[in-house]
């Protein structure tokens, strides 16, 4: 069962613990973000919840562990999948806010602004980085602010000032991560003389770090919107963990191209809508005789080698999709014929490039390129692009002298 699909179908837009378990209470999947135990959890769950199977609707419930000095806020959700009746449960950790309204509890005026920016963040919860940006601008009223999120091959840089109504995102080389601590002042690449306050230095969320840099005349500090700190933290972290859930559902785990799931997701509700649409219709040849003779890791090798070489090509309007084994798409929408024909040389091109490695295993690939436009028939193009894939597939073999119908 895909437990990480099921939460994110059912806890959408929310920060922390997700748990799933069976009707008897027994944890089946969870995602280890808090460090309470199991046993800890079975004890809390046994308490506030009692019997599981007599929970017919969603219940919110609160856990006080005094001993830690931890609070939790509960949702308890029924839900059904694969004919399992099972509780999807999502632990949202408030001890930073208890800690906070504890602190603040004697300013009316500063609680007043942070409950204000607490709804605001509340209602834009499920949104993405820009809702993010929106809020920061809006809450701490400065001239501007530029976050930072780390990518593999990139940074994107979101930037927004004062009269801005959405940020501007944009990539940067990697060597230009903007280092920094926090509360110290440092100049920017790309913003000339103005300096910026390092807010959020460096965190990292499961691997992808971030970093948030804000802009204002009138301070010299930090220290004016520290009270705001966790709750920013909190939206910036929150955006990154639904991001990666939505990715680890959508993508192959091998390769990082987009799976079947995603794919039968677009064949449904998105390529047919496009006017124009380039399908390339991929096989890895030998696969079978490279698992026979070197064994699965090299075969595994093979197929990240495969799929490199369509990463290699992607851009916007063009994705690439493993669609299991040694199976591969590329699917590019809304462009020309002779666009088509040029990716499909600069692909080529790619996997020339990996091959020039003397001491791996070459990758050979079949490929059949079907191309419709206006009111193409998507069957129709699929059926083409798997045929020309097969005919290629012929040729390469045939012309290494290989049998045809060897895998």
């Amino acid at each position: 069962m895909d437990y990480k699909a099921l939460v994110l179908d059912t806890m959408r837009g929310k920060i922390g613990e997700y748990l799933v378990t069976d009707m008897d209470g027994e944890i089946l999947f969870r995602n280890n973000v808090e460090r309470f135990t199991d046993k800890q959890w079975k004890a809390w769950a046994e308490f506030h919840l009692g019997t599981p199977s007599a929970i017919k609707k969603e219940i919110v419930w609160e856990i006080s562990d005094r001993r830690s000095q931890s609070y939790f806020r509960v949702l308890s959700v029924p839900t059904e999948s694969e004919g399992k009746r099972l509780l999807v449960h999502h632990i949202y950790n408030t001890s930073d806010y208890a800690n906070l309204l504890r602190e603040v509890s004697g300013y009316s005026k500063e609680w007043r602004e942070l409950s204000k920016m607490q709804t605001a963040v509340l209602e834009r919860l499920s949104g993405d980085y820009n809702d993010c940006m929106v809020v920061i601008m809006e809450s701490l009223d400065i001239d501007s602010a530029v976050l930072f999120i780390e990518r593999e091959r990139y940074i994107e840089q979101y930037v927004m000032a004062k009269d801005d109504e959405v940020p501007t995102l944009s990539r940067v080389d990697k060597e230009k991560w903007p280092s920094g601590k926090k509360g110290s002042r440092r100049f920017l690449n790309g913003f000339g003389t103005q300096g910026f306050i390092c807010y959020v230095s460096e965190k990292t969320v499961n691997g992808t770090r971030y970093a948030l840099f804000l802009n204002d005349d009138d301070t010299e500090s930090e220290e004016p919107f520290q009270m705001q700190y966790n709750v920013i933290r909190l939206f910036i972290e929150n955006c990154i963990m639904r991001e990666q859930i939505v990715y680890e559902s959508e993508h192959d785990q091998l390769t990082g191209l987009y799976n079947k799931g995603k794919y039968l997701s677009m064949m449904e509700d998105f390529f047919p809508n496009c006017e124009r649409l380039a399908i390339y219709n991929m096989d890895v040849n030998y696969l079978k005789r490279t698992n026979d003779t070197y064994g699965h890791e090299a075969g595994d090798a093979l197929i990240v080698k495969a799929a490199k070489s369509l990463l290699m090509v992607e851009r916007d309007k063009l994705r690439g999709f493993r669609m299991g084994g040694d199976e591969f798409m590329l699917i590019g929408w809304d462009l020309s014929e002779e666009e088509a024909e040029k990716i499909r040389g600069e692909w080529k091109e790619a996997l020339e490039e990996l091959n020039r490695n003397p001491e791996e295993i070459e990758c050979v690939i079949a490929c059949g390129l079907a191309y419709g436009e206006n009111d193409f028939d998507l069957k129709e193009l699929l059926k083409v692009a798997d045929e020309r894939m097969y005919e290629n597939k012929v040729e390469i073999k045939k012309a290494r002298g290989d049998d045809p119908n060897a895998r």
